[in-house]
C-alpha cells in the first residue's frame, strides 16, 4: 500500500519477501528504488516528497512497471552500484593491508 514519510513518497511494485537482502539504488530524478537482489526486481519505488507528488508517483510506477528498457536500465544501475561497493571494499582492504 502506497504510503507517504518524512522524505519520500513510497509506492510498492511487488512483494517483500522475508530475509531476502534490499539494496536502495538510484533512478535519477529525485527517484530512488528497493532493489531485491535474490530475486533481481523492485519491491518499492521512492520519491523525494519535495519533486513528486503521490498522484505522480503512482502514475510514474505504473508506466515503468512493466517497460522492459526500464527494468534492463534498473539491472545496470544495480550491477554498476555494486562493482563500485566491491571496488571501494577492495580498495581499503589493500589500504588496510599497506598500513598494517
Amino acid at each position: 500500500m502506497p504510503e507517504t514519510t518524512k522524505q519520500y513518497h513510497r509506492v510498492p511494485a511487488a512483494n517483500k519477501k522475508k530475509g531476502n537482502e534490499l539494496r536502495t539504488i538510484d533512478i535519477g530524478k529525485g527517484i530512488k528504488a528497493l532493489y531485491d537482489i535474490k530475486r533481481k526486481i523492485i519491491v518499492t519505488y521512492l520519491f523525494d516528497r519535495t519533486k513528486y507528488t503521490m498522484k505522480q508517483a503512482k502514475e510514474w510506477v505504473k508506466s515503468h512497471k512493466s517497460n522492459a528498457a526500464h527494468l534492463q536500465e534498473v539491472e545496470n544501475r544495480f550491477l554498476a552500484n555494486r562493482i563500485s561497493e566491491l571496488y571501494r571494499d577492495s580498495k581499503k582492504e589493500t589500504l588496510d593491508a599497506l598500513i598494517n
